[in-house]
């Protein structure tokens, strides 16, 4: 790649991230701490479809991309499999709806909502990676600014008319993804690779062979990432789920900035190397979080207070759950990316199984010794993400090695 896209990337990454952060610094600022937790609690609820069904889809379709250009296919072929997406969605939508409107018609908005943006969440992730894995990295990261530039431009108009709530917060992020998806679905019909005729029909035995033991490791890792959630809220720990997330949500939105750009530079390696080249990503890529969790730390009161307000400052070093939460999230994609590349993805059932129990263990002992409180919800999910990520690892050289 040349060094000048490599630099124009990692330039607009930036500002993606700045407009990330004042996405969270608006809301949280604008919002009350129950507010704040029952959104996350909501975009929990509404990331649960993406977990179960349309992240190893995803993961299936990537994976694709190349045998389909190697061999002369058209990227129509993937038209199916998002036709039977859209059907699934559709029959979950009606039963949400109709349930929720016979037991509070304003739940019947919120299930709306939340499962749209699930349908458009994964179709937008689904298309930006299609678009970077066929190395048209600059849209793909143009796509992002425009996507994050509409999430804060539509959240102020809305707050202009509205008192911010979860709703609203809700409503802002599925407008700019809808929008978002408009454009990129316009882009992608354009690509030469769009175009051709000859079709490959992928059977559905050979799609959930593929997909279920990863879809089994996405499950998990939402029960581990934002179990919490969905466990506290109910309880009626809302705010405390609300300042945890808040905070520990600037850790992963720094995390997360500076693994899409390394990941849209070199998950591409990963793909043509046929997976050789992992051992290089991880050592840079371990590098890099030592690096970042060194400086977060020492500067977590500063950045906690420009990124939010004042009232979270005592908690400012939650920030490092965060960072480490999406560090495992960054090595564990790797990883996984490997085992699709490989057709070792039932490998990986394993690790989803000692990561569910770990978490479930450290999670419940806490909370049933009277230990759970905002800073220690994040524990369990350090704890399990490192499991997980050095398991897989294991995986891969015990596979490597009778090769």
């Amino acid at each position: 790649m040349k060094k000048s896209i490599i630099l124009e990337v990692g330039i607009v990454r930036i500002f993606v991230v700045l407009l990330q952060l004042l996405f969270l610094k608006a809301y949280s600022n604008h919002s009350t701490l129950y507010e704040l937790g029952l959104y996350y609690f909501l975009f929990t609820l509404s990331y649960s479809l993406n977990a179960f069904v349309l992240v190893p889809l995803d993961y299936f379709q990537q994976s694709q991309i190349y045998k389909l250009k190697e061999n002369g296919y058209s990227l129509k072929s993937f038209y199916a499999v998002n036709i039977w997406v859209l059907k699934l969605t559709g029959i979950i939508l009606f039963l949400a709806v109709s349930i929720g409107y016979f037991i509070n018609p304003n739940y019947s908005l919120v299930a709306l909502i939340i499962i749209v943006l699930a349908l458009s969440t994964y179709l937008v992730n689904f298309l930006r990676g299609l678009i970077n894995n066929l190395e048209r990295r600059r849209m793909a990261i143009y796509s992002l600014l425009l996507e994050n530039g509409l999430k804060v431009g539509l959240y102020f108009i809305c707050i202009h008319y509205f008192t911010s709530s979860s709703t609203i917060i809700l409503i802002s992020v599925l407008s700019a993804s809808i929008l978002s998806f408009c454009l990129l679905i316009f882009l992608v019909t354009g690509f030469e690779e769009f175009k051709r005729a000859k079709i490959q029909i992928f059977k559905p035995s050979d799609i959930f062979k593929f997909s279920y033991p990863i879809s089994l490791g996405a499950v998990v890792n939402w029960i581990q990432l934002q179990g919490y959630r969905m466990i506290l809220v109910p309880f009626g720990l809302v705010e405390i789920v609300g300042v945890y997330a808040t905070v520990s949500n600037v850790g992963t939105n720094g995390m997360n900035a500076f693994s899409t750009i390394y990941s849209q530079l070199f998950v591409p390696n990963l793909y043509k190397s046929q997976g050789k080249y992992l051992k290089t990503y991880l050592i840079y890529a371990l590098l890099s979080i030592v690096g970042i969790l060194a400086i977060s730390y020492f500067l977590s009161d500063f950045i906690v207070l420009i990124l939010t307000k004042n009232d979270f400052v005592k908690y400012s070093t939650l920030i490092l759950y965060g960072i480490i939460a999406e560090a495992g999230n960054f090595l564990i994609g790797a990883l996984l990316i490997y085992l699709t590349i490989h057709n070792l993805t039932s490998a990986s059932l394993k690790s989803t199984i000692t990561g569910l129990i770990v978490f479930l263990i450290t999670f419940f002992g806490l909370y049933y010794s009277g230990h759970i409180n905002v800073f220690t919800i994040g524990i369990p999910i350090v704890v399990t993400q490192i499991v997980i990520t050095m398991y897989l690892v294991y995986i891969i050289h015990t596979e490597k090695a009778k090769s």
